[in-house]
C-alpha cells in the first residue's frame, strides 16, 4: 500500500513540474511576440480644387510627408502680345515645388483661379495656349500645395478673325471648295450647317490643317446655309458667309414590271455624289430603308436585282449621305411562274429525275428533303443552270418527302411537289 502511495505522489510530482514548464514556454513566447505599432496617419498635401474642375493643376495625393514648400523667388516671360487661341512659350525661374505650374489668366484673377497650364516639372521652356476672348491678362507662377503666386507678366491677347470664299450655290450632297485666311489653332474647322443654326452646331466639317483651299461636302437637305470658321478652343465662330443649297435634277427609268428575282436595267440621271445608289423596296417600306440596291457610280443604265416577292414596290435614288430619297418610281413585282414533274415514289437515295419551268435566276437550285424539313433546309441539289430535266438524289431514310424548287436570293421555296421515299 505505501509502494502504491508513493508511486501516486511520483506522478503528481511530475505533473506539477510538466505544468509550470509549458506555462513559463508560454510567456516566455508572449514576451518575444512583437507588437505592431499603430498606423502612422500621414497628412497629404493640401490641394484646394479649382471651381467646376474635376481635376487641377498641382494635385498631389500622398501619404509621404512632403518638404515644405519653398516660396521662394521666381520669374516668368512671356510674348507681350499673342492671338486668341494661339499657343506660345513661357520661360521660367523658380523653386520648382512639387505641383508648382505656369497658367494664363484674367489679371483680376484669384490666386486660385487657373486657366490653361503647365507644371513646372516639364521642364524650363513651357507651352500655353491663349484663351479665346480677348483682352489683359497675366501668366503666373504658382505654387502647388498654397496657391502662391510667386511671380507674374502681363499678356495681351489679341482678336482674331478669318475669312471664307466659296461658290454661292451648290447642290445638296456635291463637294466644293473653300478657300479661307484664318489662325489655323489646334482643332480649328470649318463647317457647312443651315442658316441660322446654333454657333456650336456644326454639320460635315474639314480641319484647317489640311490648308487652304479644302474640299467640302454639302448637306442633302436644300436651303439656306453658312460657311462657318470655328475654333478648336471653345467652338467661336471666327468667320462665317452665306451659301445656298439647291436640288438636283434626278429621274428614273425602268419597266413598269419584273419578275420576282429577274434583274432589270435603270436608266437614271442625279447628281451621282459619293455613296449615291438606287434601291428597290416594297411600296410604303419608310424612306431611310434600302433593300437590293446598285451604286450609281456604276453610270447610267445600271442593273438591279428585283427581290423574292409579288405585289407594289418602288425604286428609289438615294443619297449616300444621310440617306434621303430624292426620287422615285412604281414598279410592279410579279410572282414567277414554276412548275415541278417528278416520279410519285423513289427509292431511298436514289436519283430521281425532275422537269421544272421556272425563272432560272442566277443561284436558283432544286433539292429533295423531307417533308418535315424547314424551308432553307437543302439535301441533295442540282442548279437550274444545269437545264430540264435534271437529277437529285432522294434522301436516304424512307418516309414523305418534297421536290422544292428553291431561289437562290433568300432561299425562299417557290414551288414544290410530293413524293413517297420507299426502302
Amino acid at each position: 500500500m505505501a509502494k502504491n502511495t508513493g508511486r501516486r505522489d511520483l506522478l503528481f510530482i511530475v505533473g506539477v513540474v510538466v505544468i509550470v514548464a509549458i506555462v513559463l514556454l508560454l510567456v516566455r513566447c508572449v514576451r518575444k511576440t512583437p507588437v505592431a505599432p499603430a498606423p502612422s496617419a500621414g497628412t497629404p498635401a493640401s490641394t484646394p480644387t479649382a471651381p467646376d474642375e474635376t481635376a487641377s493643376p498641382g494635385m498631389v495625393e500622398s501619404t509621404v510627408k512632403e518638404p515644405d514648400e519653398v516660396l521662394g523667388a521666381a520669374t516668368v516671360k512671356a510674348p507681350e502680345r499673342v492671338d486668341a487661341g494661339a499657343g506660345f512659350n513661357v520661360d521660367w525661374t523658380g523653386p520648382d515645388n512639387r505641383g508648382d505650374y505656369v497658367t494664363i489668366v484674367r489679371g483680376d484673377a484669384a490666386a486660385d483661379v487657373h486657366g490653361d497650364y503647365a507644371e513646372t516639372k516639364v521642364g524650363k521652356a513651357l507651352k500655353l495656349t491663349a484663351p479665346m476672348e480677348p483682352g489683359v491678362y497675366e501668366v503666373r507662377y504658382v505654387t502647388g500645395r498654397s496657391r502662391t503666386v510667386l511671380a507674374r507678366a502681363a499678356v495681351g491677347v489679341m482678336e482674331v478673325g478669318a475669312s471664307l470664299d466659296a461658290v454661292p450655290e451648290v447642290t445638296l450632297g456635291s463637294q466644293f471648295s473653300v478657300s479661307w485666311t484664318g489662325p489655323k489653332n489646334e482643332g480649328d474647322y470649318i463647317t457647312i450647317v443651315e442658316k441660322g443654326a446654333p454657333d456650336e452646331k456644326y454639320g460635315n466639317y474639314e480641319d484647317t490643317k489640311k490648308g487652304s483651299p479644302l474640299t467640302l461636302t454639302a448637306p442633302t437637305v436644300t436651303g439656306d446655309a453658312e460657311l462657318r470658321y470655328v475654333s478648336g478652343q471653345g467652338r467661336k465662330v471666327l468667320g462665317r458667309r452665306d451659301i445656298k443649297v439647291v436640288g438636283a435634277e434626278v429621274t428614273l427609268s425602268a419597266a413598269e414590271d419584273g419578275v420576282a428575282g429577274a434583274t432589270i436595267e435603270v436608266v437614271w440621271k442625279g447628281p451621282n455624289n459619293a455613296g449615291d445608289y438606287i434601291t428597290v423596296v416594297a411600296a410604303g417600306t419608310p424612306d431611310g430603308q434600302y433593300g437590293n440596291y446598285a451604286n450609281v457610280s456604276g453610270g447610267s443604265p445600271l442593273k438591279l436585282l428585283l427581290p423574292i416577292m409579288a405585289g407594289d414596290a418602288e425604286l428609289r435614288y438615294m443619297t449616300g449621305q444621310g440617306a434621303q430619297v430624292l426620287a422615285r418610281r412604281a414598279i410592279t413585282i410579279r410572282a414567277a411562274e414554276v412548275t415541278l414533274s417528278a416520279p410519285a415514289e423513289c427509292a431511298a437515295g436514289a436519283a430521281v429525275s425532275v422537269t421544272w419551268t421556272g425563272p432560272n435566276n442566277s443561284g436558283d437550285y432544286i433539292t429533295v428533303v423531307a417533308k418535315s424539313a424547314a424551308d432553307g433546309q437543302y439535301g441533295d441539289y442540282k442548279n437550274t443552270s444545269s437545264g430540264s430535266p435534271l437529277s437529285v438524289k432522294a434522301p436516304k431514310e424512307a418516309g414523305e418527302a418534297e421536290v422544292r424548287y428553291v431561289a437562290g436570293q433568300g432561299g425562299k421555296v417557290l414551288a414544290r411537289v410530293g413524293i413517297k421515299v420507299v426502302p
